[in-house]
């Protein structure tokens, strides 16, 4: 099943362990039903990379889920888990900039006394 191609995503919450997952494609309407017998929840993470995985476009994946569950942060949530490590990353660039400033003034300041 490839949703790269759909028009339109729906989510809908039915139960805790069932979410009907729609999209629409050239006027057609087609609809899974997404069951976690495991757990007995699904999550919003759960309906978010099942439609990924397909090739849902994120902008309407955005959409169904704000719709869905309004509190859930799509963003965030493919940040975390695509780039897990960025926060550690950003520290370590910032650091790296702030010894090269005092390196650049330090060796400015060499030239400027000698």
């Amino acid at each position: 099943m490839d949703l790269a191609i759909v028009d339109e995503v729906a989510v809908s919450p039915q139960r805790d362990d069932l979410v009907l997952i729609s999209w629409r494609h050239g006027g057609a309407l087609s609809t899974f039903a997404y069951v976690d017998e495991d757990s007995g929840y699904v999550d919003p993470e759960d309906v978010l990379w099942w439609l990924l995985r397909r090739g849902a476009r994120i902008e309407l994946v955005r959409a169904a889920l704000a719709a869905a569950y309004p509190e859930f942060d799509v963003d965030a949530e493919v940040d975390h888990v695509t780039m897990p490590d960025r926060a550690e990353r950003r520290a370590e660039d910032e650091q790296r900039r702030r010894e090269a400033r005092a390196e650049f003034k330090r060796a400015r300041g060499d030239r400027q006394t000698s």
